[in-house]
């Protein structure tokens, strides 16, 4: 159990958030969730026993499109559960995916959707239908322990760094290790779940002796979420300036790691009229060797604990912890835990991002493509079988998948013999890899599920994007290669922030338009029109992307031309004082 601190002496002299008294009273987690799932005689649970099913995997929802008429009707909401998983560098077998979709279609509203954290979210659950669920996830060594909640959530990597020629480091395996050191301690999953079993990797269950002591988070966990990854510069595919903590691979002339910059205080999300929250990129805190990553996080997660805000949730994140009281500081007390400080950081060179669309060949002779999702959501419609066909190709051929942080779907080890057969299934079907049918604008748009599912949406984003996107094909922008991404709300889920365009809903209808983020992930967006109806929404975008289509230097990002001609005073967070001077020339 961790040590009283400052902030813990601090906080007994403020008023603590509900929240807090909750996970204490809570008995590892557990609170009145037992009960409450297991009544039937009504679809919902309560308020409270909604925040501890948080850090079981689930949200509790309502379809939002039925709110009215039910009231009307005296009827209760439309209630429901999602369900998220959690997949270490979004990395699943092929028997994994299949039961997943088995489960979204038996279980859930027949969709899967994929997260910008590489989880897999299941939506419309009946509380009747929860504990299977769960369940059945377990039986295949699918885990949604920790997949929300104030506690470490999924570990983000490249999806397939470790699969591609001139690389030496297995990026997935840390990222599991990361996981599995992060998971919480309590049983009380299992006792709910899986009726007081583990479900071991052989396949045999264990019974397992209850008890609900947390030896790292204690019995308030974290202050609120945390989250964490492992980036790399050339390939910054998981926004890893975002992250709460993030390693940054430091990669030499021969491609192996040689360390990692340790980054923090990185988060996105926000409070409409909440002066106190913004959205940050993590700063360098220092260098480490890769044997030193564990401690390090744990370390970092520590002064987290510790000294994260617990009296105010919208101020609770790690990011307001440095902001407050100073990266130097964030140093100081790290090096004191740690026993020594960090070395300072090292170069990480040029950036660049990919999207992994598209054939590649793996190191060891083998293929992997990238199939594009729009807006992560796996379903059929009409004329378009998604679903049935990423089905088919995963019974026929058996391949591994990766989820991306762009919430597209990679399918890996493919034979040289099996290639033409997923060629053509892809094709037929008209599943894209990025080569064609699919403009650059589609392609690079990213919206949250919002409406009509999400609680704290205020504006539609899922089911409103791919008309915004439509719109601007017809008026001949498909071509053009920006960051788009709409988010129903300011939790930026989608990653707004860091767009060249971004899109944040401030009530239905209405959207705050900023521009400026890098194409790379190295520079926040700033406000460039507030309260912008959705009916001008499109000419708003048509006329900043004229203007640049004009102005721009040669090669010049729309994202960098923005930042330099429509929000100039935005602050330059980039990755190297070159490129900072050059955006501000």
């Amino acid at each position: 159990m961790q040590e009283s601190t400052e902030q813990d002496l601090y906080d007994q002299g403020r008023q603590l958030s509900k929240n807090e008294a909750l996970k204490a009273a809570s008995d590892g987690l557990a609170g009145t969730l037992f009960d409450e799932v297991a009544d039937l005689s009504t679809a919902r649970i309560s308020e409270d026993a909604t925040q501890m099913l948080k850090f079981h995997g689930s949200y509790q929802q309502d379809d939002r499109d039925l709110r009215r008429e039910r009231k009307k009707q005296g009827l209760d909401r439309s209630w429901s559960f999602m369900v998220r998983t959690k997949h270490a560098g979004g990395r699943l077998t092929a028997e994994q995916y299949l039961v997943a979709d088995e489960l979204a279609t038996n279980y859930g509203n027949n969709s899967l959707r994929i997260t910008t954290r590489q989880d897999f979210q299941f939506h419309g659950v009946g509380k009747g239908n929860l504990k299977n669920l769960i369940r059945e996830l377990n039986e295949r060594w699918m885990t949604t322990y920790g997949g929300c909640g104030d506690i470490a959530r999924n570990t983000l990597t490249c999806p397939v760094a470790d699969l591609l020629p001139d690389n030496h480091f297995d990026y997935q395996a840390l990222a599991q290790e990361i996981n599995d050191r992060f998971l919480g301690d309590s049983t009380s999953y299992y006792e709910l779940w899986l009726d007081g079993e583990k479900i071991l990797a052989d396949g045999s269950r264990v019974s397992v002796k209850p008890q609900r002591q947390e030896s790292f988070y204690g019995p308030t966990y974290m202050p609120r979420k945390h989250k964490m990854g492992i980036g790399l510069p050339h390939d910054n595919c998981i926004d890893l300036f975002t992250q709460d903590l993030a390693l940054e691979a430091i990669i030499d002339e021969q491609h192996h790691v040689t360390g990692f910059n340790l980054v923090a205080g990185g988060g996105l999300g926000s409070t409409h009229g909440k002066a106190e929250t913004f959205p940050r990129l993590g700063d360098r805190i220092g260098f480490l060797p890769p044997a030193m990553a564990m401690p390090a996080l744990e370390a970092a997660t520590a002064l987290y604990r510790d000294y994260g805000d617990r009296t105010n949730r919208r101020h609770a994140r790690l990011k307001y912890v440095l902001e407050d009281r100073g990266v130097e500081w964030f140093r100081e007390e790290l090096g004191t835990r740690l026993g020594a400080r960090l070395e300072p950081p090292v170069d990480a060179g040029e950036y660049g991002v990919s999207d992994h669309l598209g054939w590649e060949r793996q190191k060891d002779g083998r293929w992997l493509v990238g199939v594009w999702v729009e807006n992560g959501r796996v379903k059929d419609v009409a004329g378009y079988a998604l679903k049935t066909t990423l089905r088919r190709i995963v019974e026929e051929v058996r391949p591994e998948l990766r989820l991306t942080a762009h919430h597209n779907i990679i399918l890996a080890n493919i034979d040289e013999a099996a290639k033409p057969k997923v060629e053509s299934l892809l094709a037929e079907n008209g599943l894209s890899t990025g080569k064609s049918g699919l403009s650059e604008l589609r392609r690079y748009a990213m919206a949250c599920p919002a409406m009509p599912t999400c609680g704290l949406a205020v504006a539609e984003s899922e089911r409103y994007l791919p008309d915004v996107i439509t719109e601007l094909e017809n008026r001949g922008y498909g071509q053009d290669r920006v960051w788009i991404r709409m988010s129903g709300c300011p939790n930026a889920c989608s990653r707004p922030p860091t767009a060249e365009i971004g899109l944040v809903g401030r009530s239905l209808g209405l959207y705050n338009v900023f521009v400026g983020g890098s194409f790379e992930g190295t520079r926040l967006a700033r406000l460039y029109r507030p309260d912008v109806r959705s009916a001008e929404l499109v000419d708003v975008l048509a006329e900043s992307l004229d203007q640049w289509r004009v102005s721009r230097a040669r090669g010049e990002a729309f994202g960098d031309w923005a930042a330099r001609v429509l929000v100039p005073e935005v602050v330059h967070a980039s990755l190297s004082n070159q490129e900072a001077a050059r955006l501000s020339a």
